[in-house]
């Protein structure tokens, strides 16, 4: 009885174990890729786009709407019935365009975020930070 507790402790620590040297190993790879691959560079914001979405969990069950202007969503989860309850979620999307250090020419780029990074909200015309690859001048990252 007490082997049988022990083998299965010992079971549940090593499938543990392996999973957090996955997660380690892919965080390491990830970000020896940013600095052996990537350059930090400034990209100009083209294009900001803010949509919201209502999302309600109860238990294990999560219930999403569709994508719709935050303003609505908003005055949707406070006054309408149906979405009291809700919480309101972002969906930004940013267009930017950079200067490839592979070519010196103008690329563009295209990230989604569920948040502001920082809690700053961009806007249009902005600079902020990316990581532009250092042999693929069509390629870009998150900082």
């Amino acid at each position: 009885m007490i082997n049988s507790l022990i083998n299965y402790g010992a079971n549940r620590l090593m499938g543990l174990g392996i999973v957090a040297i996955g997660v380690g190993g892919f965080y390491v790879f990830d970000q020896y890729d940013k600095k052996a691959n990537y350059i930090p560079v400034q990209a100009r914001i083209s294009k900001v786009e803010e949509l919201c979405y209502m999302e309600k969990k109860v238990g294990r069950t999560t219930t999403t709407s569709d994508v719709i202007a935050c303003d609505v969503a908003q005055y949707a989860v406070k006054n309408h019935p149906k979405w009291q309850g809700f919480t309101v979620k972002s969906k930004i999307s940013l267009e930017y365009e950079y200067v490839s250090p592979v070519d010196n020419r103008t690329h563009s780029g295209k990230r989604m975020m569920s948040a502001w990074p920082e809690g700053k909200k961009l806007n249009r015309g902005e600079l902020f930070q990316i990581r532009a690859s250092k042999k693929d001048p069509e390629k870009s990252r998150e900082i």
